[in-house]
């Protein structure tokens, strides 16, 4: 393989682990500092929709 296909594929990796890091700011951050973490959108594979307590 030459360099610049190399290099094409490790800026692809780049971009999307900076990518990421943009979309997860919020948790890392809280995960630092220990505060309580952010609630995630509705559009995230992680939401969990909060069960009424009635």
């Amino acid at each position: 393989m030459n360099k610049s296909f190399l290099a094409f594929i490790g800026g692809i990796c780049t971009g999307i682990c900076l990518i990421m890091l943009y979309l997860h700011r919020g948790m890392i951050k809280a995960a630092i500092t220990g505060t309580e973490m952010p609630k995630a959108p509705e559009s995230c594979p992680a939401f969990k929709p909060e069960e009424d307590a009635e």
